[in-house]
């Protein structure tokens, strides 16, 4: 790559074919984030057949990656200024690789588990590197057109993940969709060992990097790990147990912890004077209320589809591919719309859209025909795509440009921690109901028939998920009004960080 011109710290010059070779190399990174975690939730109910597992117990193969994710996401970023973007993006493809490849040979859960755990590590490593590596190799003219382009790339992939995994798991087997992840990600390391250039992608780190805050770390990590632990064993030990009642209590006081700590530490994890500025809060607190509302869809209509009426895994992936192209799609135009427009009507209308969504969600039955499934899911992506995009703008309009990169780690941070939580809070409800009724909550049960007693329960717990996230939804829509007041012009930026995990 030496003689061409690149791009200097402020992003001014940069004119070269070589930020489009950049582009292409994370794209395949992206990419591989979402297409394997969304080919994974087609095949959940195969997973979960053929290691004979329950629902709330098969939600760990969803869980485990994405809690995962949320303990070691904010900590990548900073191992990213440490070692440099281009060590940790290839580290990241290949740990992940590492890990579908464990994930594709495990004969029980306990390995399963151990391989999403280890491929969380590397999807964590590259979404942080990712959108860093493109916001510093195009000059701010052409972030608009570069985040556009990423958009669809992440788009491709959530729709190509549920489409190809069905296809994948019908014709082979589950353990397909973790070979041609890990096929994709080797090919992805190669590319970008020939292509990237340190020099070119480090960004302005400066020269006092700091350390890495091991015990925000291990407390922020550790609370998470002990609240999804009591909520996914809820029903099986019951919610009066002393050890769900302890694993509660622990998860408080271990946040009350990490929070005073993070207040006094030198190189904090995450510096929380930034949710002084009120509109950044509001922000925060509407994208984990929303995305808390959408997290069980994803989770429970594979399982609704397959299980419920009787379809094939590429079946329901192709239901289910409305919902990711109307994101992508509406997502890459909100997002520069509510920069002219405003955010705040983007997120009501969006947020409003799936509300009645999951309304109707909350009617399914095993006889619900296609003409109303497919319209509804259409729909519910359109309302994502609307506030997904304006939301994060929101939050990045409120703060300075020397808090992007922090304020973007821990976005993503906000919509994973809201994703693994609303998957427990969906896999207890739903087992709850269906241990309250006798039928005890194996999935095999549900998968023999349908129309008995167990379906029964099992559509009567998908309703009440539905009906629960109803109040998510209104505290998200609140959250926006909060966030819009007094709200200029000048006031707002456009959104830059928009990543792989929006559509996850």
């Amino acid at each position: 790559m030496k003689g061409l011109p690149h791009t200097n710290s402020t992003n001014q010059t940069i004119s070269d074919p070589y930020r489009w070779l950049a582009f292409t190399t994370v794209a395949v990174g992206q990419f591989t984030t979402v297409i394997g975690n969304s080919g994974t939730s087609v095949a959940l109910p195969r997973i979960a057949d053929d290691l004979e597992l329950d629902l709330a117990t098969a939600s760990w193969v969803m869980v485990a990656m994405a809690l995962t994710i949320s303990a070691v996401l904010l900590p990548m970023g900073r191992l990213s200024d440490l070692l440099g973007r281009k060590r940790v993006y290839i580290a990241g493809l290949l740990v992940m690789a590492l890990g579908v490849s464990v994930s594709a040979t495990s004969q029980n859960l306990p390995m399963l588990l151990i391989g999403r755990v280890i491929e969380g590590f590397g999807a964590a490593m590259v979404m942080t590197v990712a959108i860093a590596i493109i916001t510093s190799v195009f000059p701010a003219r052409e972030l608009g057109k570069a985040l556009g382009m990423n958009m669809f790339v992440i788009g491709l992939g959530a729709v190509s993940g549920p489409v190809v995994g069905g296809v994948l798991v019908d014709i082979f087997s589950w353990r397909a969709i973790f070979v041609a992840t890990g096929a994709v990600t080797i090919v992805g390391s190669g590319l970008a060992l020939i292509v990237i250039d340190e020099a070119r992608v480090r960004g302005d780190t400066g020269s006092d990097r700091g350390s890495l805050d091991w015990p925000g770390i291990f407390t922020s990590s550790a609370g998470l790990a002990i609240l999804i632990l009591s909520l996914t064993n809820g029903n099986k030990l019951g919610w009066d147990s002393p050890f769900i009642i302890g694993g509660f209590v622990a998860f408080f006081l271990l946040f009350a912890w990490f929070l005073r700590w993070e207040m006094r530490a030198s190189s904090p994890m995450i510096d929380l004077t930034i949710f002084r500025v009120s509109q950044f809060s509001w922000a925060v607190s509407g994208r984990f209320f929303g995305f808390l509302m959408n997290g069980p869809t994803q989770f429970l209509m594979p399982f609704y589809l397959q299980e419920i009426t009787g379809r094939s895994a590429s079946q329901a992936g192709l239901i289910s591919t409305p919902l990711p192209i109307m994101m992508a799609i509406v997502g890459a135009l909100s997002g520069r719309l509510s920069d002219r427009f405003g955010f705040r009507v983007f997120i009501l209308v969006g947020l409003g859209m799936q509300l009645g969504t999951l309304t109707i969600f909350s009617t399914f039955s095993q006889s619900t025909p296609l003409t109303v499934i497919l319209p509804t899911m259409f729909v519910h992506g359109l309302g994502s795509g609307l506030w997904m995009a304006p939301n994060m703008s929101a939050a990045v309009g409120a703060i300075s440009r020397s808090m992007y990169g922090v304020a973007a780690a821990f976005l993503n941070l906000v919509r994973n921690t809201a994703n693994v939580t609303a998957i427990a809070v969906a896999a207890a409800i739903v087992a709850g109901v269906m241990i309250s009724r006798g039928v005890g909550s194996n999935l095999e049960s549900v998968s023999d028939d349908p129309s008995g007693p167990a379906g029964d329960a099992f559509i009567s717990g998908m309703h009440i998920v539905f009906r629960v996230l109803i109040a998510s939804g209104l505290v998200a829509m609140l959250s926006a009004v909060m966030a819009g007041r007094n709200v200029s012009q000048s006031e707002r930026r456009p959104s830059v960080y928009m990543s792989a995990g929006d559509l996850d």
